[in-house]
């Protein structure tokens, strides 16, 4: 296939795009006039030409005389599209007939149920490609260290997965919220996106889980980088792993970026103002003052009025009583 045509991932090359083109500006020509509007020899041309009508691009007039007519673009390319999307999705169930054979040539050897990824660039690669290939849930402890200094906001492709329907869920830990700069905001986003967020203290580990059928770890639980992971398949390392999940998700607090934010109701029901939901929302998550200012870009005596009055106004001597009360509202 020629490179540089808008249409290649078609299957319609450079050259052939070109002839279309110019029929689209001057149906009816011959393939000799072709010829002489591109410059190129008729013998190219005329393959062009049975490419474009392979394709659906172009028709020909009736004898005695044919012409090249370019069907309207709108219509042929969306046949195009169609049938590549097609292809698509024949090989893609063409792959999970082939699941079959994967499983039946692996052996249940220890060697074969852990899967070691060497390499900054391999590791991102099958993270990603686990994450595509989930159908159903994608569950993820996030914590510290971070290779990139703006933590969690790092992961595109969830918003991705999130849109096909599958179920999100990740506990951070405090630290990240603390730690890194925009961490609160990004996750904020995915939240809005549909992830189902919680937040937590020193997680144990990093750890990514796709349909509960593979858990992905790095290969070392203190590793600060992206050199190594570990894939772990059906076995029952995995099955601890979704054990540890599941655990850390009913004891970590729920993060949300829904609710109302209404400033009051006509029958005097008081709700949160946008400022005050960010504000609890931080709060229950177990930030300290200083760095609820920081994310907020309050000052700290501000943030602590704030803070002041959101108890008052809660009924609650305390921040955990704060958040419990928030709960119950349904202001978080």
């Amino acid at each position: 296939m020629q490179t540089g045509s808008e249409l290649s991932v078609l299957g319609v090359g450079e050259f052939e795009e070109r002839a279309y083109r110019i029929l689209l500006r001057w149906p009816g020509l011959t393939v000799s006039g072709l010829a002489d509007r591109i410059g190129s020899p008729a013998g190219r041309v005329r393959r062009a030409v049975a490419r474009l009508e392979q394709t659906g691009l172009i028709t020909r007039s009736p004898v005695p005389t044919p012409r090249l007519l370019p069907v309207a673009p709108d219509a042929a390319i969306e046949a195009l599209v169609r049938r590549q999307q097609s292809e698509l999705e024949r090989i893609r169930a063409l792959a999970t007939a082939w699941v079959a054979d994967f499983r039946a040539g692996r052996s249940t050897g220890p060697t074969e149920l852990i899967e070691v990824v060497m390499g900054a660039d391999a590791v991102l690669s099958r993270f990603d490609q686990l994450q595509r290939a989930a159908t159903d849930e994608v569950q993820v402890l996030d914590t510290p260290p971070y290779v990139r200094a703006e933590g969690p906001d790092t992961n595109d492709v969830e918003f991705e997965v999130l849109a096909r329907g599958v179920t999100c869920r990740a506990i951070y830990d405090r630290a990240a919220l603390e730690q890194a700069p925009n961490a609160v905001g990004a996750i904020l986003r995915y939240v809005a996106a549909g992830e189902q967020a919680r937040v937590t203290s020193e997680l144990p580990l990093k750890l990514a889980t796709f349909d509960r059928r593979t858990a992905f770890i790095p290969q070392s639980i203190d590793q600060g980088d992206i050199a190594s992971a570990i894939v772990v398949h059906p076995c029952s390392l995995l099955d601890v792993l979704l054990l540890v999940f599941d655990q850390l998700w009913e004891q970590a607090t729920p993060l949300t970026s829904h609710g109302s934010l209404r400033a009051g109701d006509e029958d005097g029901t008081v709700e949160p103002s946008e400022n005050d939901r960010r504000v609890l929302v931080l709060l229950a998550s177990g930030m300290k003052d200083e760095a609820i200012a920081r994310h907020l870009g309050w000052s700290y005596r501000t943030t602590r009025r704030r803070i002041a009055a959101l108890m008052a106004l809660l009924g609650a001597e305390t921040r955990f009583q704060a958040g419990l009360h928030a709960a119950r509202a349904g202001w978080l």
